[in-house]
């Protein structure tokens, strides 16, 4: 099972590939230019090999040359700053930073001529609602140097390393809906780490190593959340708590992890939740009684197999009468 994501939260991947195609990977060896790296469907403007600010007031066309909404990818470049102006006159709906790292970034405070405040300013704060930082691009010291993007709803990584996921992500903007990690490692994570977040609907951590997740990093309750993914992280156990405090939740994804048994108490909660579909297939369920309250789910919302004892691998749980389950030596 895997839901379907409007158009606006997925990645510009192809955009990455035809930066590395057409100029390299590495920041030293690329001049600086930009080019329009458009498909049918989406204006998207590419640059690479920045570095200086003052490459930004050079080479990045002004007005843009799209009057679609822009997706902007600063790929493969070595900055000492990033300038909050760096994208003034142009309407940037999605910005993303791939390989690209940042000595230091503008302070929240430094302000601009204009008096504007914020790590990107201009009109990119009325506009800007996704944005993507990948492949070990430098992040903020702090998020509250975004907190002035007023349209902001998406906040990606993708393919970062040793990630600190503080409490300082509550300080994201209060119109943020979505938050995906992708492919990354976490060296730290609060406890408390978006839960203030209130407006969140869908949180993806996915393909990391989020060993153990507590309910207390997400809202509670979480009115607006529909969609949780944490796919492939090695998850072990899940909190008694875990299903707690979603009125809204309808996909969860728990597929690919670590986990040999689901306590009744972690999920039984979302039965008063409107969930649409349960995954936990491709983790190594062992299955005695201790299952039996998973089909208290309908088959066709909750999918999870058996991976041992060995007579029932394989099974689907739905499949599995008392007998096979031994809950009468329970």
């Amino acid at each position: 099972m895997r839901t379907a994501v409007p158009e606006l939260y997925r990645g510009v991947l192809f955009a990455i590939a035809a930066a590395s195609t057409l100029w390299g990977t590495g920041a030293a060896s690329i001049d600086p230019r930009c080019q329009n790296t458009s498909r049918p469907m989406q204006a998207i403007y590419t640059c690479v090999g920045f570095t200086s600010a003052q490459h930004f007031a050079d080479h990045v066309e002004r007005p843009p040359f799209d009057e679609r909404p822009l997706t902007f990818v600063l790929a493969d470049s070595a900055l000492p700053k990033l300038p909050p102006n760096a994208f003034a006159d142009v309407p940037v709906h999605v910005l993303e930073l791939s390989n690209v790292s940042v000595t230091s970034f503008s302070s929240p405070d430094d302000g601009t001529a204009d008096g504007s405040k914020g790590l990107l300013v201009g009109d990119i704060e009325e506009t800007l609602e996704k944005i993507v930082f990948r492949d070990r691009s430098s992040l903020p010291a702090s998020w509250t140097s975004l907190s002035n993007l007023k349209k902001l709803k998406v906040l990606r990584l993708f393919n970062m390393a040793a990630l600190q996921l503080t409490a300082d992500y509550n300080a994201l903007s209060g119109s943020l809906t979505v938050v995906e990690i992708v492919q990354s490692s976490i060296a730290h994570i609060d406890d408390d780490w978006l839960a203030r977040l209130t407006g969140l609907e869908s949180l993806v951590v996915r393909d990391c190593n989020l060993k153990l997740f507590q309910r207390s990093m997400l809202p509670r309750p979480a009115p607006s959340l529909w969609n949780l993914d944490l796919v492939g992280n090695n998850m072990t156990s899940l909190p008694d708590d875990f299903g707690e405090d979603f009125p809204a939740l309808r996909f969860l994804d728990l597929g690919g992890n670590s986990l040999k048994a689901v306590t009744k108490a972690s999920l039984a909660p979302l039965l008063d939740a409107p969930i649409e579909a349960i995954e936990l297939g491709g983790n190594p369920l062992e299955c005695d009684c201790s299952v039996a309250h998973l089909r208290v789910f309908p088959a066709e919302l909750l999918s999870a197999d058996c991976q041992a004892p060995g007579n029932l691998r394989r099974r689907n749980v739905h499949t599995l009468t008392e007998e096979e389950l031994q809950c009468g030596n329970a």
